[in-house]
């Protein structure tokens, strides 16, 4: 009886085991470096389009990337979890570039925060932010 015991208990943990190292396989499928393009259409207020294209890291699942420089007009940074399905919940912070792209004609330097909604597949992603203006993320996988 004590012998069945330690069986099960020992296919119990080997089986939790296996589990744990198919999750930490999974773990990290996304990272890498990642071409990112940010297109936003010309607003419901007149304003125009813009395109900014910038390089992201993804490292244990946690993607990374920013356009510009920090703290200056026409900044940006996308940052958040990419889940094992693909689907990430992101967060692009940014400080607007000129006024003529910024939707109202807000100033330059003004802070906006997005979330971004995206879904990744092995080597590439689609995502967007919604608002007044609908804004489109491609995410292309750089070729190591």
């Amino acid at each position: 009886m004590a012998r069945g015991k330690a069986m099960v208990m020992a296919a119990t943990l080997l089986a939790g085991l296996g589990g744990s190292a198919c999750g930490a396989a999974d773990m990290g499928r996304f990272d890498g470096k990642w071409d990112v393009t940010l297109a936003c259409p010309k607003g419901p207020d007149g304003v125009q389009p813009f395109t900014w294209e910038f390089r992201a890291e993804v490292k244990d699942s946690v993607l990374h990337g920013e356009h510009g420089t920090a703290g200056q007009p026409a900044w940006m940074s996308l940052e958040g979890s990419i889940g094992d399905d693909g689907v990430a919940d992101l967060l692009a912070k940014k400080l607007t570039g000129l006024d003529d792209y910024n939707l109202s004609h807000a100033g330059r330097g003004v802070p906006w925060q997005h979330p971004v909604t995206a879904r990744f597949e092995a080597a590439h992603g689609k995502g967007h932010w919604l608002g007044p203006r609908t804004c489109d993320f491609t995410f292309e996988r750089v070729k190591p």
